[in-house]
């Protein structure tokens, strides 16, 4: 079945797959700059409550 809506060919999507690969596959991080790795928490950082959960400084608005 061929659409027409295709933005790139087989070849494309086969090279697109293998710079892929590092990120699915690899137990560390895929750049080759360590400054490009996103800075990790803090120790002293409390954890973020999920978005479902209210702050317990904050009360219900009225």
């Amino acid at each position: 079945m061929h659409r027409e809506s295709d933005t790139h060919g087989p070849r494309e999507d086969e090279a697109m797959k293998a710079e892929l690969q590092g990120m699915l596959k690899g137990n560390r991080p895929s750049r080759a700059e360590e400054w490009r790795d996103p800075e990790p928490p803090a120790d002293d950082d409390y954890p973020a409550p999920p978005f479902d959960q209210e702050r317990e400084d904050e009360s219900p608005e009225s």
